[in-house]
């Protein structure tokens, strides 16, 4: 039986941490908050009974983050110094965004010494077209809204909105996301751009620098409001979330379907992690399915961040895919996390549940195994979700592991060949 998606309540798994801190994120479909290392060690992660530990965190504090005092406050901006902005509008084509951009950000001065300029605004094929008065005036005519048409709703979390949309101008099919701004937003400068981008904002648009990224949803058009900020996105059709699509298989895959939809999902997390982004986030509820073609995208980078080489000291994202370290030590690094998130990924796909004490325990032994399932991919399971970070197998190295060389598209699906063999001879292309 499949696992429930969401409970009535959270109050009794995380009564002994409730945060006070300032909120920050803006995921659509949920909300979240940091959890406290030393609040948490009370209650391991692991002890928590399977459907509990889908209990969302609920925002993530940014000025916790970066609280360190030895620390200059780097790429942050308040969302009240944005004020005077009014509307900043951005489209996204005409970035050419094409290095790494982690070495591409500016340093924001304190903020007594910031000079406000006007807000840039730039134009590309998939935005309105350049005829259009686009200028960051507080009226009706220009704001983004009045260039779609808005569809239902598809999702709803306490600090924004995902609605379905279409462009008035084209009629293309979009999603249209509209975040709520926390109080202490971070906001980043991208070099060559003269004005800052919203902390998910800029990690949609690093992550998709340089060549169209297929595994990861495209930001197509976004602008920042006083109170808000609106993002574009495109909406394959058809799809589901990954949890939906699970669900309807009885909360199990068979390996050939879990390894197709794993090569993309790691392929997403390498290409974030080279372009210097922690996703922070990757679960079921993020990965997008198109239910035809079995393509995933990787979609809300609102608990994510920026990649650093030291080690974080906040957690943002969901409990039951967060990584060991961060219970007992406090403390944790980008990549390593993202490998046992993936970890946890892969295990819930092929044994439909989360991995429990007993499992970790065998795994840290090099003993564990579950019936019905190849040797080859119980020994990836063993090597993502080992204990200790420095003993996971590295992020880089996961698609070359033995699991991910028997692939077999026909026992995937039985329509999607030449979709598999594309796909993953570009995976041999780009990490082989």
């Amino acid at each position: 039986m499949a696992l429930k998606r969401k409970l009535s309540s959270s109050a009794q798994v995380y009564e002994s941490h409730q945060s006070t801190s300032s909120l920050s994120s803006t995921d659509a479909a949920e909300t979240h908050q940091p959890v406290s290392a030393g609040e948490e060690n009370g209650m391991p992660m692991r002890n928590r009974s399977r459907i509990d530990s889908f209990v969302k965190l609920h925002y993530c504090d940014w000025s916790g983050i970066i609280s360190d005092q030895n620390a200059a406050p780097i790429n942050e901006r308040r969302a009240e110094d944005q004020s005077s902005l009014q509307y900043s509008a951005c489209s996204l084509e005409d970035h050419g965004l094409q290095e790494p951009l982690s070495s591409g950000l500016e340093v924001l001065p304190p903020a007594d010494q910031q000079v406000e300029t006007p807000p840039a605004v730039h134009h590309s094929p998939v935005s309105p077209a350049p005829g259009h008065n686009n200028r960051a005036d507080v009226t009706t005519e220009d704001n983004i809204l009045s260039r779609y048409e808005i569809g239902r709703l598809l999702g709803e979390g306490a600090f924004g909105s995902v609605y379905e949309g279409k462009r008035l101008e084209d009629g293309l099919e979009v999603a249209v996301k509209i975040a709520r701004k926390p109080q202490n937003m971070k906001y980043i400068y991208i070099a060559g751009h003269p004005t800052p981008f919203p902390l998910e904002v800029s990690l949609l648009i690093l992550a998709n620098s340089g060549p169209k990224v297929s595994e990861i949803i495209e930001l197509l058009d976004w602008q920042d409001q006083p109170d808000q900020y609106i993002m574009v996105l495109e909406r394959p059709s058809p799809c589901k979330d990954l949890w939906d699509f699970w669900d309807c298989h009885e909360g199990i895959l068979n390996e050939e379907t879990a390894r197709f939809i794993m090569a993309q999902t790691t392929m997403a997390a390498q290409i974030c992690c080279r372009h210097g982004v922690f996703h922070r986030d990757i679960k079921l509820e993020n990965l997008l399915i198109n239910t035809e073609t079995l393509e995933v995208k990787l979609i809300d980078f609102g608990c994510g961040d920026l990649l650093q080489e030291s080690a974080y000291e906040r957690f943002c994202g969901t409990p039951s895919y967060c990584p060991p370290e961060y219970y007992k030590e406090g403390r944790y690094h980008g990549e390593p996390a993202t490998v046992w998130s993936l970890g946890v990924l892969l295990f819930l796909l092929v044994c439909g549940r989360f991995p429990e004490p007993r499992d970790t325990q065998m795994i840290d032994d090099d003993i564990w195994s579950e019936p019905g399932l190849s040797n080859e991919c119980c020994l990836l399971i063993r090597s993502l979700l080992k204990d200790s970070p420095s003993q996971r197998i590295y992020l880089r190295n996961i698609l070359q592991h033995e699991w991910f060389k028997v692939m077999s598209p026909r026992s995937a699906t039985n329509d999607f060949e030449d979709i598999f063999t594309f796909h993953f001879k570009d995976l041999k292309n780009v990490f082989f």
